[in-house]
């Protein structure tokens, strides 16, 4: 058990001992007059929007789109239409279907 805890202790100190020279070797590291530079600032935060005071400055806005005109809307406005008209049965459907194709 002894022999072992010899080698592992051998092995600890060699690689200790070594370090130092692997630091020495060239291309590892990078030139001494680049190792400790001082990185680039970071850019200047956004300015705040300049709004007088007691005022609250412009919120963004969702694009609100006009609503579709489909073919049920205008089958019910011509139904309700030729009701009014006084149309009935088999008038009202053909004046339905052609005004709900017309538009």
């Amino acid at each position: 058990m002894m022999p072992v805890v010899g080698m592992v202790a051998g092995a600890a100190m060699l690689a200790v001992g070594l370090a130092p020279a692997f630091a020495q070797v060239p291309g590892l590291l990078p030139p001494p007059e680049l190792q400790n530079r001082i990185p680039e600032p970071l850019p200047p935060p956004p300015k705040p929007l300049a709004v007088p005071l007691g005022e609250t400055p412009p919120q963004p806005r969702v694009y609100q789109s006009q609503r579709l005109r489909t073919q049920s809307d205008r089958t019910r406005d011509c139904v309700g239409q030729g009701s009014v008209a006084g149309l009935r049965g088999g008038k009202l459907d053909t004046y339905t279907r052609e005004c709900a194709n017309a538009n």
